[in-house]
């Protein structure tokens, strides 16, 4: 349920989700449960907010009970300008999906945790080998963060011809989705990682022709919750692929170190937010 005001009990932390949409989200359930698990007295709740709203609900929350955050889209970008400082990961991508409060509000990119350890669940070697991200947003400047890192050849596509900033080497390659199948079919990458909002809503269309993708590529999307058509054409092709799910519960267990300092209950949270998702099918 979205929450218009705070509503957590008195002289319990409150730590809050800000996006829109945030309806989808699995977080507050996997964040409630682990808070639980682990005994920790703390309350997760959802607010609807975009960049323009954000600043002056996070103050007015902030000056309640908040004690931390996480952002999700369209706000990660406007969430590093309320920070007072920034973790080494949050400064290089330019953008922050989890605050820690205690008196000053420090800035953390847990999306680059989360997918690092996804990508080494997938054993995928991306050393040396061209990958291609959809997007240039902040998720996927913390995707192209951990597949430069791993010694990646990147491509970002996007609707527009713009720079995606900042990065590591700037060794990259930028297309537009128009010309992402005849890139495919020269570069081959290993990888194709969805980065952008598209394919949540039953409406989208794909961002290209996903037949054009070549064989034995693997398939992720930093979306979860329903099948996108990116991923329904992986499965129907019998393409290798993984949807966010494993990337939202690995930042999520991180955010949930910085905030506690205790190990996160990581098996508690991918349950939770498992049975979150079952629920919503029914």
């Amino acid at each position: 349920m979205l929450q218009s005001r705070v509503v957590a009990p008195n002289n319990v932390p409150l730590y809050a989700l800000f996006g829109d949409p945030v309806e989808g989200s699995l977080s507050p359930a996997m964040q409630n449960a682990a808070f639980l698990a682990a005994g920790y007295k703390g309350t997760y709740l959802p607010f609807r907010a975009d960049a323009t709203s954000l600043p002056h609900l996070f103050a007015a929350l902030r000056a309640e009970s908040l004690s931390g955050a996480n952002f999700t889209y369209p706000c990660k970008e406007a969430a590093a300008a309320l920070c007072d400082s920034l973790a080494a990961e949050a400064a290089a991508v330019r953008a922050v999906n989890t605050v820690r409060i205690d008196g000053a509000v420090e800035g953390f990119n847990t999306d680059v945790y989360g997918f690092e350890r996804a990508l080494a669940a997938s054993r995928l070697a991306v050393k040396s080998a061209p990958v291609l991200i959809l997007g240039t947003g902040a998720t996927a400047r913390a995707l192209g963060f951990v597949l430069e890192r791993a010694g990646g050849l990147l491509t970002y596509a996007t609707r527009e011809r713009t720079r995606p900033q900042p990065l590591a080497s700037g060794a990259v390659t930028i297309i537009t989705l128009d010309e992402a199948a005849r890139h495919l079919a020269m570069r081959r990458p290993v990888l194709v990682a969805n980065a952008t909002p598209s394919g949540l809503r039953a409406s989208d269309a794909p961002l290209f022709d996903y037949g054009a993708i070549p064989e034995g590529t693997f398939i992720f999307d930093a979306n979860y919750g329903r099948e996108t058509p990116l991923l329904a054409a992986a499965r129907a092709r019998g393409l290798p692929y993984s949807d966010g799910l494993s990337m939202l519960v690995f930042q999520g267990a991180r955010a949930f170190e910085i905030w506690t300092g205790q190990e996160a209950p990581v098996a508690v949270m991918r349950g939770a937010a498992e049975t979150e998702f079952r629920k919503r099918r029914l």
